[in-house]
């Protein structure tokens, strides 16, 4: 080899060594690398974080508002995306490792039921056959379709009962709170029972889903009022039983099929949106539009969020007292389309759910865009989870907006859960309503 030759093979091996140092090492993520949603939510590869997505322009502890947006553009649903632009600011955080928001006995469940959920075509989930209740986990675990991943939510849920004492601040289109309304509410699932006994179905409920009892403690001209409401295991077949209790004159009348469209006390929130979605599903038709990435808000916030009086104080809150600065992480969400079958206040609602990994206890839907009839963005729902107890879930922080993005109106709500009580079906009844509402 002649001299120039030499110096030619030295070069390039030292333009090759340099090139070694400067390309990404192995366990880099590019973006020819980065794994889809669904890899991630089929627990098939790891969750990238926003700084992957967004190849180093957006890092952890970056705030986002209206003049940088455009940076999260695609990972925000419409109704977030139209927050940020009316003032919300959001603090990129982090999400929780996959099954850490889940109780241990609810992941055992799923694990040893996977297999074996067989679903109606109104959404009902059965035990291998039709007619035999299931017993508790996720049914679904991968969905394939939007009947199944709200199988999921309405099936899955890891809690077996939950108390709730609430705050619900109304806040104006300046951005100044000017009423509250207190309010006490209780769930019972005699159905997918993992956490407490009797474990599966509560023996001579077979056929209930869950009882519910919501009352309002003040201000003193609301006080007293309440329903209580029974959701059946196949709500194709029964309809809600509810009745609602007026104190002022001492009565109780049957509830109309139509509530779930009445709004909570005067408030951005109807009786359906609590949790996102909670109107029974036979009245609704579902399609997963994809499984994509999606920033919600953090699920475990790492300050206090919410107290007896609502939101905790030392919440940095923007445009007067509408929204919480807090941080939001990117997660694997199924996006479904949800159509009402009957005539509705919305023409149409965009649910994000949580996939199955990074599943909290019913607290499934995080975010959802609400349309009304004419088809035009109206209202975004987006959850909150502040501190709570770590896999049993016996105390849980929780607070949601609903924000009129037409008025600029908000109603926040801000609770403490007391989960896994041990309420029994005799709790939650008719009787004991009108009892705490006299």
């Amino acid at each position: 080899m002649n001299r120039q030759s030499e110096i030619k093979c030295s070069y390039f091996l030292v333009l090759l060594i340099s090139l070694l140092f400067l390309l990404p090492c192995a366990n880099s993520v590019t973006g020819a690398e980065i794994p889809t949603a669904w890899d991630v939510a089929s627990r098939k590869a790891e969750l990238p974080t926003i700084e992957d997505l967004t190849a180093g322009k957006v890092k952890k502890g970056d705030v986002i508002d209206k003049t940088n947006v455009d940076l999260v553009k695609q990972y925000l649903s419409a109704g977030v995306l139209e927050a940020v632009n009316q003032g919300m600011k959001m603090i990129m955080g982090s999400q929780m490792p996959p099954d850490s928001g889940i109780p241990e006995t609810s992941i055992e469940a799923t694990e040893r039921n996977k297999g074996k959920a067989v679903m109606d075509e109104n959404g009902t989930v059965y035990y291998e056959k039709i007619g035999t209740p299931w017993p508790g986990g996720i049914p679904f675990p991968e969905p394939k379709s939007g009947l199944e991943v709200m199988a999921n939510k309405k099936f899955g849920s890891g809690v077996d009962d939950y108390f709730i004492f609430s705050s619900i601040i109304f806040v104006n289109q300046q951005g100044k709170s000017y009423k509250k309304v207190m309010a006490e509410l209780q769930y019972l699932f005699c159905s997918t029972r993992t956490e407490l006994p009797p474990f599966g179905t509560y023996p001579g409920y077979e056929d209930i889903m869950y009882k519910r009892t919501s009352i309002l403690v003040s201000p003193l001209e609301v006080k007293g009022f309440g329903q209580y409401s029974v959701r059946y295991y196949d709500d194709s077949k029964n309809y809600d039983t509810g009745f609602a209790y007026f104190p002022a004159y001492k009565r109780t009348l049957r509830i109309s099929a139509t509530t779930w469209q009445d709004n909570v006390a005067g408030s951005d929130l109807t009786y359906g949106d609590g949790n996102g979605f909670q109107e029974p599903y036979s009245v609704w038709s579902f399609n997963l539009l994809g499984t994509q990435y999606i920033l919600m808000a953090e699920p475990k916030a790492p300050f206090p969020l919410a107290d007896d009086n609502g939101i905790c104080k030392g919440v940095i809150l923007d445009v007067g007292e509408k929204y919480p600065r807090i941080g939001w992480a990117i997660t694997p969400i199924h996006v479904v389309e949800a159509i009402p079958k009957v005539s509705h206040i919305y023409g149409k609602r965009i649910l994000y759910i949580v996939s199955a990994p990074y599943f909290n206890p019913d607290i499934q839907v995080v975010i959802a865009d609400n349309y009304d009839r004419q088809m035009k963005l109206w209202k975004v729902y987006l959850s909150f989870n502040g501190d709570y107890n770590e896999r049993e879930h016996y105390y849980m922080q929780y607070g949601c907006l609903m924000n009129d993005l037409q008025t600029g109106h908000m109603t926040q709500y801000w609770s403490k859960m007391h989960l896994n009580k041990g309420l029994k079906p005799g709790d939650i009844s008719l009787k004991e309503l009108t009892a705490k509402g006299r």
